[in-house]
């Protein structure tokens, strides 16, 4: 008998909300945080800019030509996941470890860092949402990726706290490093133990639901389950019809430069704010430790405005489509641009909380862009094999703003970030989900599969939502 749809996300799912939360926490807290404090020990934002870049075309080359190829034989992604994100703890706390008279050792370990932490906490775990929550990855997504505006406004300041008290008073920076990443560390290993101990690859193993959907019997969900894991072995979506997509294209730059973008601020952040130091001190409000100096009141500021920005835009993206989420949020990035160009403090502090509010929408959209514009059984094959584009950019972005700044001041950076956001408009304005569903039914019927309209019947379905909304 079929049982009554639900509402929540079921206990299991919950517990995986809360690892994928934490594995974001995990890999921000690795790659952000020595880029914005340990920088001046191992020299200086362009440097680990630099090693930034490289780890991210390595950790590319690794997920397209090693794991994509394989990705339909992985029969446990959980494990493989957990195996990787175990060996990416070794190297994070090797972080804490190598001194500044190895600085060679150190990046290089730096580079492993971005490398792993990556394919854990970004690809592996945010494999396991797409498998459990298909059509409502919008709104998981919008929840768990507050997790980065969380850990780069409020916990990057409990950090340098933490991390400058200790070296202040021993003068040891290893006693420093280790005091104030072990938190993370730890809580990066109860995530690794919430997964090996509750959750599997699908929902079904375990007796829940997809999208904790109730109105199915358990037996149907588990033929549902079984028959897409058959489908997805012939999944029409090989890396060089990926390639050879327009609107892939054609939607992957905006996403691209929306988290790009915020990604390569954020590492820099602190510099970005250092330099209006002496006027950010009337924002200060002495006795509220997140707020206790000009620089920290502005980073809580933005995180606030960043969890708005992925909860809020993450119920948008469910309700009116990812295209429509994605035009908004680059309205928010183009905002953050041209107001950040003015050398004036109060124009960088708008702009920041603008960054914070498009920086935490923007990592919603790459899941959410493929669960909503493929079929369920081609995520898979498109999450892995998809073109460099995202990683490339994302790895690059922090270099370019670090050398632009170098050259330009910040401000320079930020009119950098509104080109951007014109161009990712273009871009958005020429995808066209229909096209993209008339392409895919081309690619199985090459391929002997059978073609239907269920990809244009979805995009008119939500068109069709979205005029009763705004009718209303």
């Amino acid at each position: 008998m079929q049982q009554k749809k639900s509402i929540g996300f079921g206990p299991r799912g919950t517990l995986l909300c809360i690892y994928q939360a934490l594995a974001y926490v995990g890999y921000t807290v690795f790659t952000n945080f020595p880029q914005n404090v340990l920088y001046e020990f191992y020299g200086g934002t362009q440097v680990t800019s630099l090693m930034n870049y490289i780890g991210g075309i390595l950790g590319y080359l690794i997920t397209y030509f090693i794991i994509a190829p394989r990705i339909g034989r992985i029969k446990n992604m959980k494990r493989v996941g957990l195996i990787i994100g175990l060996i990416s703890m070794v190297f994070c706390a090797l972080v804490c470890v190598i001194p500044p008279t190895m600085r060679t050792l150190w990046c290089i370990n730096f580079i492993i860092v971005l490398i792993t932490t990556q394919l854990w906490g970004c690809f592996f775990v945010t494999m396991l949402i797409g498998n459990w929550f298909p059509r409502r990855k919008g709104t998981v997504m919008g929840i768990v990726t507050i997790a980065f505006p969380v850990t780069t406004g409020i916990l990057l300041n409990l950090f340098m706290i933490q991390f400058y008290s200790v070296l202040g008073r021993t003068g040891s920076l290893l006693k420093a490093c280790l005091s104030s990443f072990a938190p993370y560390w730890v809580l990066s290993l109860i995530g690794m133990a919430i997964c090996a101990i509750w959750l599997k690859d699908y929902p079904e193993m375990v007796g829940e639901f997809r999208d904790n959907d109730k109105s199915f019997t358990p037996e149907m969900a588990q033929q549902m389950m079984l028959a897409e894991i058959e489908a997805r072995k012939r999944s029409v979506w090989k890396r060089s019809k990926i390639w050879g997509c327009l609107d892939w294209w054609l939607f992957s730059i905006p996403n691209s430069m929306l988290l790009s973008s915020a990604i390569a601020l954020m590492v820099q952040i602190i510099p970005v704010l250092m330099s209006y130091n002496e006027q950010l001190k009337a924002l200060a409000v002495p006795g509220f430790i997140l707020m206790s100096e000009g620089y920290s009141a502005v980073l809580f500021g933005l995180a606030i405005f960043a969890i708005a920005g992925s909860y809020i835009l993450g119920l948008v993206d469910t309700r009116y489509g990812t295209r429509f989420a994605v035009g908004i949020t680059l309205c928010f990035m183009l905002a953050a641009g041209i107001i950040g160009s003015f050398n004036n403090v109060y124009c960088v502090i708008a702009a920041c909380w603008l960054l914070g509010i498009y920086m935490g929408a923007a990592s919603n959209f790459g899941l959410s862009g493929i669960v909503r514009y493929w079929r369920q059984e081609d995520f898979q094959a498109v999450m892995s094999g998809a073109p460099p584009l995202g990683t490339v950019i994302g790895a690059a972005y922090p270099f370019f703003v670090a050398t632009i700044a170098a050259r330009f001041t910040y401000n320079g950076a930020f009119t950098f970030i509104a080109i951007c956001a014109v161009i990712g408009m273009v871009c958005l304005a020429l995808f066209n989900p229909i096209r993209l569903a008339k392409y895919d039914n081309k690619l199985r019927a090459e391929a002997g599969l059978p073609t239907d309209d269920l990809l244009e019947r979805r995009q008119l379905e939500e068109k069709q939502r979205r005029k009763q909304k705004v009718s209303a």
